[in-house]
């Protein structure tokens, strides 16, 4: 079913890098093909309006949880208010999820906490378009009219991986160059 999402900057969509593609590894052997090609994966992502968010916690466990985010210019965006705030700012990289387990898209990036009220302006404006949720912009956060939120992050990936279950053989894995100045 195709799931049709507004959004607040469509020329956007595919401002994303271009990464490599090659087979993934799955069930112990690297997937014979055929290889997804990035737009199946890329229309995932966009098309996606919850994802599972996984980090370290500082006692080195994983802690996962659900956000509201969406996908644009190359990266996952979101607000969250509970302890992965003080996990990601111990340690960026993390692992995202979207919710499907038959089309599954896995992202492993760095997450950066944004700062400003135009940078995190996107969020609220994307968070209207797509969750009919009203928030506000601040120098430090996005925060509903009664004062619930928190910070606003964006996770750009480094590698996705992704496969059509139950063709385990499809399983990809898109690989992105480093960004400038790492």
């Amino acid at each position: 079913m195709e799931v049709a999402i507004p959004m607040a900057n469509p020329e956007l969509l595919h401002a994303d890098p271009e990464p490599v593609t090659e087979p993934a590894w799955i069930f112990s052997y690297t997937a014979t093909g055929p290889q997804l090609d990035w737009e199946w994966a890329h229309k995932r992502l966009r098309e996606s309006k919850n994802f599972w968010i996984t980090t370290q916690g500082l006692d080195g466990r994983p802690h996962t949880r659900p956000v509201w985010g969406f996908w644009l210019e190359g990266g996952l965006w979101f607000s969250t208010t509970n302890r992965s705030v003080a996990y990601i700012e111990a340690d960026n990289n993390v692992t995202v999820h979207t919710e499907s387990g038959d089309e599954v898209v896995i992202v492993e990036g760095r997450c950066e906490r944004l700062h400003g009220k135009d940078r995190l302006q996107v969020i609220s404006d994307n968070y209207r378009e797509y969750f009919s949720h009203e928030t506000v912009a601040t120098d430090e956060g996005v925060f509903t009219p009664q004062g619930y939120g928190g910070p606003g992050f964006k996770i750009t990936p480094t590698k996705v991986l992704g496969w059509n279950a139950p063709y385990f053989n499809t399983a990809t894995r898109w690989v992105f160059p480093e960004p400038e100045g790492d």
